[in-house]
């Protein structure tokens, strides 16, 4: 492949470096000049308006980080070309001051050449991205706003339901796998009936048995060894706002009779107390357990389970709502960029449909870790498919080939009755057709290992074109 149209310089000292990369480069079809030392450097820079730069860090006269510097306070940022940093030495104080500055790449010398030729056309590459952009993100000066995302027919149920919640003080149970947002629906209730009371989460999971009732209901000076003041209970302190209880299956099951008339009538006592308190608040308990199969096993209390169960919303994994995919990617760039200082400007189109070819068993939590992971360590504020590399992109075509096999279209049981042996030759070859004849995937699901899976071929005389 040519490359004639790239303007590549080389600034390095070591001339037998400088000349052999020029060499390289050349042979690939890139345009290259090369420069002695940091000044020459940026005199080149100038007058060539190079399209990438490889920047040794030590040389006389001026480094390369110096040079770098320079580029930064008198260029337009859109003007400095793409800079490779390459250095001998490798220290971590060079490589994180030159990362600040905007290299694009920071790189031990010696660079072998086919990683020089990958990292030249990596980063040469972001350069002809704008005509394969998916989305440009504008830039927001006002603080950002989390908040539910979505527009596929079960979010808008979820919006629905809490606009029914206002006026009201009804107990409210969010389901939903880990990491669909039920955190985010219980804050979205919250902002959208009294958001001026206060808002108060507990994790039922984190606090111990024996504090779970002190930390809900407080108690009073002396009401056991070490209570030398009064102490204010959750769900005192909530007022007239939104009590949040997360895994609300880890909750003690013998608290579970206290909380249950906590919600009857409205008041407790707090330990060591002789008057009751009075509870004002709503109490929105978070789950992703069936709660009503663990009433069933005796696991949890089928009392509590009902009084929960006022208003339940139900929130879909990802996967049930992958229309809202680029929604939601747009919505956590943006959450990146003000949270964590990036300044992500665009993503392409193969970045996005890659991650909608992800199955994200992590589900919304998963998309947001990905997306700041990406922004954080993202070149030239531009999210592409390598900026993924870190997800896998088989899981989504395991899950559907694992769901084609459970619907089995093509296997059927015999009609007259045959031996084991046969079964499992007709179930090999089938499930060898379900993933094209892909042996690792096929022993994977089989649950055998692959020289386990290459002897049963042998041994069944199982061809790809049969």
């Amino acid at each position: 492949m040519m490359h004639g149209k790239w303007k590549i310089l080389i600034v390095d000292d070591d001339l037998s470096i400088s000349r052999s990369y020029q060499k390289y480069l050349e042979s690939e079809g890139y345009s290259v000049f090369t420069a002695n030392d940091g000044r020459e450097g940026y005199i080149a820079i100038e007058k060539e308006r190079p399209d990438l730069v490889l920047l040794d860090i030590n040389m006389p006269v001026k480094t390369g980080l110096e040079l770098l510097e320079d580029l930064n306070r008198t260029f337009d940022k859109k003007d400095i070309p793409l800079v490779v940093m390459l250095t001998a030495y490798g220290e971590l104080e060079h490589a994180v001051k030159a990362m600040n500055l905007g290299a694009y790449e920071f790189l031990a010398k010696p660079v072998p050449l086919e990683k020089l030729r990958s990292t030249v056309e990596r980063a040469l590459e972001t350069l002809t991205l704008k005509e394969r952009i998916a989305h440009f993100i504008e830039p927001d000066n006002t603080p950002f706003k989390d908040s539910i995302i979505g527009r596929h027919p079960l979010m808008i149920d979820i919006y629905k339901t809490i606009g029914t919640l206002r006026g009201n003080k009804a107990t409210v149970l969010v389901t939903g796998e880990s990491g669909t947002g039920k955190e985010m629906v219980a804050k979205a209730i919250h902002e959208n009936t009294v958001p001026d009371e206060p808002f108060i989460a507990i994790n039922c999971a984190a606090v111990p048995e024996n504090l779970i009732e002190s930390e809900l209901m407080g108690y009073v000076k002396g009401a056991f060894t070490g209570a030398t003041a009064n102490r204010e209970g959750k769900l005192e302190a909530v007022k007239g706002g939104t009590l949040v209880l997360d895994e609300i299956s880890e909750m003690p099951y013998e608290f579970q009779t206290k909380l249950l008339r906590v919600i009857q009538e409205k008041d407790f006592y707090p330990i060591g107390a002789t008057e009751k308190k009075r509870f004002n608040g709503r109490i929105v308990a978070l789950t992703n357990k069936n709660l009503k199969e663990l009433a069933e096993n005796g696991k949890f209390r089928e009392d509590l389970f009902y009084r929960l169960n006022v208003v339940i919303i139900s929130v879909p994994p990802l996967r049930s709502h992958i229309s809202d995919l680029e929604m939601l990617i747009l919505h956590f760039i943006k959450k990146a960029n003000y949270m964590m200082n990036t300044s992500i400007q665009s993503i392409t189109k193969e970045a996005v449909d890659f991650l909608g070819s992800h199955a994200w068993p992590g589900n919304i939590r998963e998309l947001e870790n990905a997306i700041f992971s990406a922004s954080i360590k993202a070149k030239d504020k531009i999210l592409t498919r390598d900026s993924f590399s870190f997800l896998v992109p088989e899981k989504k075509e395991q899950n559907d080939i694992k769901s084609k096999q459970n619907t089995m279209p093509d296997f059927v049981m015999p009609e007259n009755l045959t031996t084991l042996r046969e079964v499992e030759r007709n179930y090999i070859s089938f499930v060898l057709k379900q993933t094209n004849w892909h042996k690792g995937k096929t022993a994977e699901l089989l649950g055998i290992t692959r020289p386990t899976l290459d002897k049963r071929i042998e041994e069944y005389d199982l061809r790809k074109d049969d």
